[in-house]
């Protein structure tokens, strides 16, 4: 009876790691994201917080699309050399961020920067 216990206890455990390991894996990774499923994405999350404009949301997607296909070279190029690779990424959100921000009224514009200091704040920050 106790073995049975234990390995009933033992298969809960498993069953629950293995659980939290798939939704950790599941979460949208962006850098495992196709671009245009990232792009799409980012549209769609811009649109909904500044009631962005048919026109705007066309212009901005290709806007981010060419953003995502940089980032993911830059990510596959990285190699070991995190620190270069993530200046690279730093740098290519500050261009596109400027590119964007042509496509927004100057009210959209304070409310993008808003959400840029949002999302900057959320993302994970290694070697600090």
């Amino acid at each position: 009876m106790m073995y049975l216990k234990r390995f009933l206890v033992g298969c809960m455990l498993l069953i629950g790691i293995s659980g939290y390991a798939q939704e950790r894996q599941g979460r949208g990774n962006m850098q495992n994201m196709d671009p245009a499923e990232r792009a799409k994405n980012t549209v769609t999350r811009l649109t909904e917080q500044l009631q962005l404009e048919k026109s705007q949301q066309d212009s901005i997607y290709k806007q981010v699309l060419q953003q995502a296909q940089e980032e993911k070279i830059i990510f596959s190029n990285a190699g070991d050399d995190r620190e270069k690779a993530r200046s690279a990424m730093q740098a290519s959100r500050e261009k596109y961020s400027g590119k964007i921000k042509n496509f927004l009224n100057a009210e959209q514009a304070k409310k993008y920067d808003e959400l840029q200091q949002q999302w900057s704040q959320r993302r994970p920050r290694q070697n600090q």
